[in-house]
């Protein structure tokens, strides 16, 4: 896969853009080699061919899986480049294909246009340009929510959520031949049932705790799992889902403004149901009625909704083994999964 875009017509210039936080992590200067100057400079050049563009500024964001940095260009825009994760870095399964999954989203809502969603510029899965598979996107400033909830009106966080529940919809609207991962699907791998690519997702999950030898109730997750699985069976139309949408970290404001910028990170993505956003485990009443529909909180949506935070929680403490480990963050999840599974042991066939 190899996507090529052009920029956003009336894109603004840096002069005129509000001064925004960087989101997620500090920039800071890094120092770029000529060879790999040159390079990025090529590329860049290759997506405006009708006009001269130079690459002024290259800074690195820290801290995150897939090396990022931020290219600040001659006419005004600012890219993010993100890279594959390098050699040494521990994976899980699904971490694997994150960066071809990103570009597989963007692609599929470059047409929406909306404004809240990064533009992809380039998607190039070799390693012949810059060594490593890599995107360029669209860069969105700002802060994230998790910095700013102290700092938000309950009017100003109603208004995001109402935002955020019509995005993810606007999200569900893409759909697929069949379930499962997009690049399985893309790769006429998907699966007919919702039922089984889902068992086939989480079962993922629960060998990569397993290989790191995790402490965790894997059998009571299993037989769980397999008890309450046909309420799965009423998903019948895949849908882009992206997992951790609506997770604070992944929502970038406006801080002067309070209002949504945008949201990153999209490569967490399934096709599947579009109740496995992270936004559904506690939804408030904004982000429903965003979102255009009720939900069912004492039917199998409720089952459903139980089942993904299980995974999600499994996911979050998996993580924790392959990344330098933040207790804090794994014993807030082993929290969240035993009162999910307190909740889903309590349900009655």
């Amino acid at each position: 896969m190899s996507v090529s875009l052009k920029p956003p017509a009336g894109s603004l210039s840096l002069e005129s853009q509000r001064p925004f936080i960087m989101s997620m992590a500090a920039l800071s200067p890094v120092p770029t080699r000529p060879v790999e100057l040159r390079r990025l400079q090529d590329i860049v050049q290759s997506l405006f061919p009708t006009t001269t563009v130079r690459v002024q500024d290259v800074q690195v964001l820290d801290g995150h899986m897939h090396p990022l940095r931020l290219l600040k260009l001659s006419n005004g825009l600012q890219l993010m480049l993100k890279t594959s994760p390098r050699p040494t870095t521990a994976l899980l399964r699904r971490e694997r294909y994150l960066l071809e999954t990103e570009a597989r989203v963007l692609a599929l809502l470059a047409s929406c246009a909306h404004p809240c969603i990064p533009q992809l510029f380039l998607f190039d899965p070799s390693r012949a340009s810059l060594g490593s598979p890599f995107l360029f996107r669209q860069y969105i400033g700002g802060c994230p929510l998790h910095d700013m909830e102290t700092q938000i009106t309950t009017k100003q966080r109603r208004n995001i959520d109402r935002h955020l529940g019509s995005l993810v919809n606007l999200i569900g609207q893409q759909v697929a031949p069949s379930f499962g991962s997009l690049v399985k699907v893309a790769g006429g791998l998907g699966s007919p049932s919702w039922k089984h690519a889902y068992i086939c997702i989480f079962e993922e999950v629960l060998r990569d705790a397993e290989d790191m030898f995790i402490n965790l109730p894997y059998a009571e997750i299993r037989r769980e799992i397999d008890r309450l699985s046909p309420a799965l069976e009423e998903v019948t139309v895949p849908r882009l889902v992206i997992v951790d949408f609506g997770r604070p970290s992944q929502i970038i404001l406006d801080p002067e403004l309070k209002q949504l910028r945008g949201v990153v990170d999209l490569g967490n993505a399934v096709w599947g149901d579009v109740l496995m956003a992270e936004i559904f485990e506690n939804p408030s009443s904004a982000v429903l009625e965003g979102f255009g529909s009720r939900l069912n909180l004492e039917g199998s949506e409720r089952i459903r909704i139980l089942l993904y935070a299980c995974y999600r929680y499994v996911q979050k403490i998996t993580e924790q083994y392959y990344r330098n480990r933040n207790e804090a963050l794994e014993i807030q999840a082993r929290r969240g999964l035993t009162a999910t599974l307190q909740n889903i042991n309590a349900i009655e066939l």
